[in-house]
């Protein structure tokens, strides 16, 4: 299940800020002090892998319970506090992908021009914006190429919606391949957003009330819809967060993605 890289993308963007500071890469630590490693850091200059790490490299302390952007102790009760200290668009990261990974969005670009990504699912409901309000945006707005990603090891399986194109994306790297080619991305808050600002993809991101957008979003290129002012952390589903995203109208997603186009037209 494609889940947790997000955080990974932060501890990169963490990475690269040091790069492009001071030209020299970072190891990045867990809670016990001892590198890590990711594959979405694969490829990436400014991070060392544990075997290239000596006493004197530059840490950085980003892991399980100990992510920069949380205040800890939480529990799934009281869900998260966020650290207004920190501010994940001062720390963009970089993807590096190979040559077959970027491939797949290549070859969807070359079949169906430019494309509009989308992914409707979210792991936590206080994120998810109705599937019928996908369909019907997507029903809107037949000017549109609409590209759907489909994942092959989900549990429960995900619906996939009508007048898209679905693309199989069975791991994250592919999904970020498919992403790279992509004219515009549109879902709710997630880690493919940090991987688009990575990736340099202007994104329209559903957001609502649960995370809080002065930490974890305000990406260039990323617009964000239904930004709420008392972003709540919930874990548990949540009437506050629930009235949020059912308050963002398709019409306003819509005009959202006009705007994004107009400032980034996509190439022919």
């Amino acid at each position: 299940m494609i889940v947790g890289y997000g955080d990974e993308i932060l501890a990169a963007g963490q990475a690269q800020r040091w790069f492009d500071a001071y030209g020299a890469s970072s190891v990045i630590v867990g809670q016990d002090d001892q590198p890590r490693w990711s594959e979405i850091w694969a490829g990436n200059p400014a991070i060392l892998a544990p075997h290239e790490v000596l006493p004197a490299d530059h840490r950085i302390v980003n892991g399980p319970h100990c992510r920069p952007y949380i205040i800890y102790p939480f529990t799934a009760a009281t869900g998260w506090t966020f650290n207004r200290g920190f501010h994940a668009r001062d720390h963009v990261a970089k993807i590096y992908l190979t040559a077959d990974e970027l491939h797949i969005g290549r070859e969807v670009r070359q079949v169906y021009g430019p494309f509009v990504l989308i992914d409707p699912w979210s792991k936590h409901e206080n994120l998810r914006w109705s599937l019928g309000r996908w369909q019907a945006l997507i029903d809107s707005r037949p000017d549109l190429t609409f590209v759907q990603q489909v994942y092959d090891c989900v549990d429960p399986p995900r619906r996939q919606l009508e007048h898209v194109r679905p693309v199989l994306t069975p791991s994250f790297r592919a999904a970020c391949g498919l992403l790279a080619s992509a004219a515009l991305y549109v879902r709710g808050e997630s880690g493919m957003c940090h991987a688009a600002a990575a990736l340099g993809i202007p994104q329209v991101t559903i957001w609502g009330a649960c995370m809080d957008w002065d930490v974890l979003g305000g990406y260039p290129k990323q617009l964000g819809v239904g930004v709420s002012t008392a972003p709540c952390g919930a874990f548990a589903p949540c009437a506050h967060c629930a009235l949020a995203m059912a308050a963002i109208s398709i019409a306003r997603v819509s005009r959202a993605m006009d705007d994004q186009l107009a400032c980034y037209p996509p190439s022919a």
